[in-house]
């Protein structure tokens, strides 16, 4: 609860003096209330928050127990499955973490997990940040390098760009990553900010030579991605607008088509050129796409949106992006 006060606080541009002054409230509970040393009285709470322009359900409501959460994106979540969780505005927001994301170096730092058809947070842990959707791996390794709790923190939800604007469109996400031809990359939903992150190129990575005409003529196996993936799309285009055969396993990401081709699962991969270097991997290019970042303009203050642009101008991204190739920073 604490974290939601400060998160609106400073959301708001507000110190905590002027928000006690407008509460009618001293400064020193403002700052236990902030730093959970004090529970506030109901009178208290309805005069916070009024000052911070919000509801008393949205700062010290359990919204987890009473089940009151949206999926940022369409699609049931089974029982069991680990769930990274946020707040956008009043309303509480899960994303399912992959699972092919359990298999890497480290395990994912879940906020929660489905139980019953609802979200358990872990422990105490609180719906916080800055809820981004998109499908670039740079966005959770941009993730990494932000605090992991507080209104800074970036809640990366890993799916396709068509899915992400709709998320946008949805109010379930404050911001979206999209990618595309620059020209293809069309306007962002009505009242969005629209920044350009990175650019890098899209294609297909195989373990050998590939052939286009061998993959429109499915005699060879094509690691896929969903309706709405821009790489998909560019394949299409390549193939002259034909779709693309539908032999071949369903890939959730750059990094899944890239290692479905690595482990001999397919025989070439929808995918970024940074995902087959990965895996070291041959790629032939399809298209440059350019990423961007798209912010609903009711979230253009929020201090994760600063946050993150911030780390994409960063130094140490730039290294970190450029060790593994095939990544361009747009300054």
């Amino acid at each position: 609860m604490s974290v939601r006060v400060r998160e609106r606080r400073e959301l708001l541009g507000l110190t905590q003096a002027e928000v006690a002054a407008t509460a009618g409230l001293s400064r020193q509970l403002v700052t236990a209330l902030e730093a959970g040393r004090h529970a506030p009285s109901v009178t208290a709470a309805l005069d916070l928050a009024r000052a911070l322009d919000t509801t008393v359900e949205a700062l010290f409501g359990t919204g987890a127990e009473a089940g009151s959460w949206d999926p940022v994106t369409a699609g049931d979540v089974s029982e069991g499955t680990l769930v990274s969780a946020g707040r956008v505005g009043d309303r509480g927001v899960y994303a399912a973490i992959p699972r092919t994301h359990l298999y890497g170096p480290s395990w994912p730092n879940a906020d929660g997990i489905m139980r019953a058809g609802r979200v358990r947070l872990f422990g105490e842990r609180l719906p916080e940040g800055f809820v981004v959707a998109g499908c670039d791996p740079a966005l959770g390794l941009a993730a990494a390098l932000l605090p992991p709790i507080g209104p800074h923190r970036t809640m990366p939800v890993a799916t396709t760009s068509g899915a992400a604007v709709r998320a946008l469109q949805a109010g379930t996400v404050h911001a979206a990553l999209v990618h595309g031809p620059p020209e293809r990359l069309g306007t962002p939903t009505p009242g969005a900010t629209a920044r350009a992150l990175t650019r890098w190129r899209v294609g297909l990575a195989s373990r050998g030579p590939v052939d286009l005409g061998a993959i429109a003529e499915g005699r060879i196996t094509v690691a896929r991605r969903g309706p709405g993936a821009e790489a998909q799309r560019a394949l299409e285009r390549a193939l002259g607008g034909s779709p693309v055969p539908s032999e071949g396993p369903m890939a959730d990401g750059h990094l899944e088509a890239a290692r479905l081709v690595a482990e001999g699962s397919a025989d070439a991969g929808v995918t970024m050129e940074a995902a087959a270097n990965l895996f070291d991997l041959d790629f032939v290019a399809l298209e440059e796409h350019t990423v961007e970042l798209r912010i609903a303009e009711q979230w253009r203050s929020h201090p994760g949106a600063a946050a993150l642009i911030e780390v994409f101008s960063s130094r140490e991204l730039a290294a970190r992006l450029a060790a593994l190739g095939g990544y361009e920073l747009v300054s």
